[in-house]
């Protein structure tokens, strides 16, 4: 007996003959998703509107999902279908003004997560989840799109070469001011120091990485820390535990 599916989901038919695929979707009723609501879809993740996604999500996932048909497999046939749809999502989210680099690992994650999905019903619960995810990437891209051109860039850069050793005056040189008159100018924008902002978005990093499995001193390599010890008290001071205990609490919980 199968599994009671809590998605329904639909294959066009496949023929060689395209006349004869279009007959029959017109006889049957059955085509692939409106374009009208893809439309909807990726205009609200560029708007970053969670509302509009959620209102779309539960309409559209209530009725019969209709795709072409991309695998005899059911369940890969659900995975093709996600894939499609993370790769629209994307290019819109880009649109919204999620940086590109983001953009493009938050899609590799979300193709190898589906990969590894097991059942038909995981990948699209997945998938309605992420969606948010992404809308919530793309207005806290829109929030740092507010700022002027210079710090704009100076974001791009501490965000594409965070695991290295960030100066000052190599932030400064990458906008073309002056090192005082670009902390100011990143003080007033953004409402944190520059050393400050780096040091944040460090700590998250560190976060992801230790959460991944890597040990403290590892993090403190690739974070090019000048030392473990200098690494551990700014991790102790921001998380209240040291990245040692942080990584061992992790691991418990995995097992």
């Amino acid at each position: 007996m199968s599994k009671q599916r809590k998605y329904r989901f639909s294959a066009l038919p496949l023929r060689e003959n395209s006349e004869k695929t279009l007959y029959e979707e017109r006889e049957y009723g059955i085509t692939h998703l409106p374009f009208e609501v893809e439309l909807r879809l990726c205009n609200a993740i560029r708007r970053g509107d969670s509302e509009e996604i959620r209102e779309i999500a539960d309409a559209t996932l209530s009725q019969t999902i209709s795709a072409g048909h991309l695998s005899d497999n059911e369940l890969l046939q659900t995975k093709y279908w996600c894939v499609t749809v993370i790769a629209t999502a994307i290019h819109y989210a880009i649109l919204g003004g999620l940086d590109e680099t983001d953009a493009y690992n938050l899609s590799d994650s979300y193709i190898r997560d589906i990969d590894a999905m097991k059942e038909p019903d995981a990948c699209i619960d997945y998938l309605r989840n992420k969606a948010f995810e992404l809308v919530k990437a793309v207005n806290s891209a829109k929030n740092k799109l507010s700022v002027s051109p210079s710090i704009r860039q100076a974001l791009h850069y501490i965000h594409v070469h965070l695991h290295e050793r960030i100066t000052l005056e190599k932030l400064a040189s990458e906008t073309g001011l002056s090192r005082d008159y670009f902390c100011e100018l990143f003080l007033k924008e953004t409402g944190s120091t520059p050393h400050s902002y780096i040091t944040e978005e460090k700590m998250k990093e560190a976060e992801r990485l230790l959460e991944e499995g890597l040990c403290a001193r590892e993090v403190a390599y690739i974070l090019s820390y000048s030392s473990q010890s200098h690494f551990t008290e700014v991790f102790k001071k921001r998380f209240g535990v040291t990245p040692s205990k942080y990584h061992s609490r992790r691991v418990s919980d995995i097992h």
